[in-house]
């Protein structure tokens, strides 16, 4: 393709990551930016620095350098009409690379506003374009770049969390296994101490963070950064599926939103490895990428994300404004507010699981988890669709799957279509009748006791992972006493408030509307809400309709 070229780590034979502009489409885009003239050999932008701009080039070329391992090495390179940019310029995030013009080159340049209405005003230049950069991401993530390098071992919890955190945001890195002897001769080498707090972060050969929180790594990636001043229309406080569709609707409709989630996009649909029953994905699609392009989507539209952010109280006062203050310490404005935390897996009471949780004792199957138990004995314990999904996920990196059901079949609590799949993979041992009784490991999980209930026979077993989708509890904790909840803690809404609870005289409470006036619950912390992700979706879009007759009142 005469856009780009790649090295030998990846090749592209016709990748829409990157399409070439037309002449048109090019001076389209000159009409919304400036034309600029680069001299063969200068730094456009460098690794770290950000926001940065969107460069086009109209003659000459753009090479993207990677300098995040230990020699630089070049990417590809952007000849006349090709494009710099992926999720991180709509998103603010520092570039992930260098740029270099390796000609003389004219360019058009575009900063993210400019940018974003050149999408919005030409959408089929804005259809190339979204694709393009959904695909560069997935190519960055799958060793277009080497990104961070994440030194920890397989039973710190802490090494989970970060890398999590990093998936979950789209954000290229590595983790290096310390039990490996080339991992830690190389930590050795960038960072020479006996013994280092870990995990360690590194970016080429320099040490950026040792033990990080959450907020530090977001710091550096460029995922957290300072909320814009003024009042927003809503604040939906949860980026799961609910709060991924009431954030696209919102700010598609002009409404100044703002999205707070305290671990990125995706919520526990994230964790899912495949949804293959949400409709126009016939081949299914990771909880993950579904995420990022909702994300993606909200973006392009002007919503702004809080992420990582926690709410810490939430005051509804009597003028129609609502007074959010956050884990670190802002407070943001807003006219209406909707929460769409979703819910969190069930913990059950069996011996181990806490003191190992992180460390051999997960509550969802990705990426993150299954690298950490490849080639050895896993154990599943559920018998719903997600604990079929992680079973057929986790048979693509061990044959030793053990799905843990406590009833006689699974067909009664599984789609047939998954159920199917489980019985007849031969990776995956279904133990019916069966129970966990104890999780045992001096520092991470070394074994589990399985029941056979009807015989009460106990066996100890090897496991690498136990894996616990057992139901499910509303993430509605941090709300006040004046949310009416159900004794599960689901919120009630709409129809469904309980008499004597609503406080407005004037009027019924909207659909989706909660006992607070202004404060609205979509998705599945509501009450009767189905649990599936199209339903949480349609429940984000029916928040923003309901956006609307509330300012309208």
């Amino acid at each position: 393709m005469e856009a780009f070229k790649t090295t030998s780590v990846l090749e592209f034979e016709a990748n829409a990551a990157f399409p070439r502009l037309d002449a048109s489409e090019v001076a389209a885009a000159a009409a919304f930016g400036r034309i600029e003239r680069v001299a063969a050999g200068s730094t456009i932008f460098r690794t770290g620095e950000g926001p940065v701009d969107c460069y086009i080039v109209v003659t000459g070329a753009i090479d993207i350098i990677d300098r995040s391992s230990s020699a630089e090495r070049l990417v590809l390179t952007h000849k006349p009409g090709g494009f710099t940019g992926d999720i991180g310029l709509l998103a603010g995030w520092p570039a992930l690379a260098d740029a270099r013009a390796g000609l003389d080159s004219e360019v058009v340049r575009l900063d993210a506003t400019q940018l974003r209405h050149l999408l919005l005003v030409h959408p089929l230049i804005g259809e190339k374009w979204i694709s393009a950069m959904i695909r560069r991401r997935a190519f960055l993530l799958s060793g277009g770049l080497e990104g961070l390098h994440i030194f920890g071992r397989a039973d710190d919890p802490a090494t989970l969390h970060v890398s999590e955190f990093l998936y979950r945001n789209g954000v290229p890195h590595r983790w290096r296994d310390l039990a490996n002897d080339d991992a830690r001769a190389e930590l050795a080498r960038i960072h020479p101490e006996d013994r280092p707090v870990l995990p360690v972060v590194t970016l080429g050969s320099s040490t950026l963070l040792t033990a990080p929180s959450l907020e530090e790594i977001a710091r550096v990636t460029g995922v957290l950064h300072p909320i814009p001043t003024g009042c927003f229309d809503v604040v939906i406080v949860g980026a799961g599926p609910a709060g991924l569709g009431a954030a696209v609707y919102a700010a598609s409709e002009g409404l100044r939103t703002l999205i707070v989630d305290p671990l990125g996009p995706g919520g526990q649909a994230g964790s899912s490895s495949r949804i293959e029953n949400y409709a126009g994905f016939p081949e299914g699609i990771s909880g993950r990428d579904l995420a990022l392009r909702a994300y993606m989507q909200a973006l392009k539209f002007g919503a702004v994300f809080a992420v990582p952010r926690n709410v810490t109280s939430l005051d509804s006062g009597g003028d129609g404004k609502h007074a959010i203050v956050l884990s670190d310490g802002a407070l943001v404005a807003a006219r209406a507010v909707v929460v769409s935390t979703g819910v969190n897996y069930r913990h059950f009471q069996v011996p181990g699981l806490a003191e190992l949780a992180g460390v051999g004792v997960y509550y969802a199957a990705t990426q993150m988890e299954a690298i950490r138990c490849r080639n050895r004995p896993v154990h599943i314990i559920g018998a719903g669709n997600s604990a079929g999904q992680a079973a057929m996920y986790l048979s693509q990196f061990t044959d030793q799957v053990n799905l843990v059901v406590r009833g006689k079949d699974i067909y009664s609590s599984m789609s047939d279509y998954l159920a199917d799949r489980i019985v007849s993979n031969p990776s995956v041992r279904l133990r019916l009748s069966s129970e966990l009784r104890k999780a045992s490991g001096a520092h991470s999980l070394e074994t589990v006791t399985i029941e056979e209930t009807t015989s009460r026979i106990q066996s100890e077993e090897t496991s690498g992972g136990v894996f616990v989708f057992i139901g499910a509890i509303p993430a509605t904790g941090f709300l006040g006493k004046d949310v009416a909840r159900d004794p599960e803690g689901f919120i009630f809404t709409g129809a469904n408030i309980p008499p004597g609870v609503w406080s407005r005289a004037d009027r019924q409470p909207l659909p989706l509307e909660t006992s607070v006036p202004g404060l609205l619950a979509a998705g599945d912390c509501r009450v009767a809400s189905t649990k599936r992700v199209a339903f949480a979706i349609g429940d984000g879009a029916l928040a923003v309709t309901c956006l609307h007759e509330l300012f309208d009142t």
